[in-house]
């Protein structure tokens, strides 16, 4: 599925007013989820007429990169067209080998 997405990601508000923007994660489940459990209550699930935007570095620093990382995969299969998923100056090679 991510290989088929292209590298650049384009989300308008001509279909929905809004987007949610959620910043660097850094491996911090907790922040996750609270976002998840937040925002639910204040703008909906992702979909595509609410996308969630997550902006890189999902998993370095915090002790549940992995956990991060396979939940957010998890939402892009649940609501597809939804959730994006933009790399980080942290998701790479060198970086997840640590």
């Amino acid at each position: 599925m991510l290989k088929r997405l292209p590298n650049i990601n384009v989300a308008t508000t001509s279909i929905s007013s809004q987007i949610t923007v959620c910043g660097d994660l850094h491996g911090k489940l907790d922040d996750l989820l609270v976002i998840f459990h937040k925002y639910r209550i204040q703008n909906g699930l992702p979909s595509p007429e609410n996308p969630y935007i997550f902006n890189g570095d999902f998993v370095d620093r915090g002790k549940k990169g992995l956990e991060v990382f396979l939940l957010l995969l998890a939402c892009m299969v649940a609501f597809p067209g939804g959730v994006y998923l933009n790399r980080g100056n942290h998701e790479d090679l060198i970086m997840n080998s640590r």
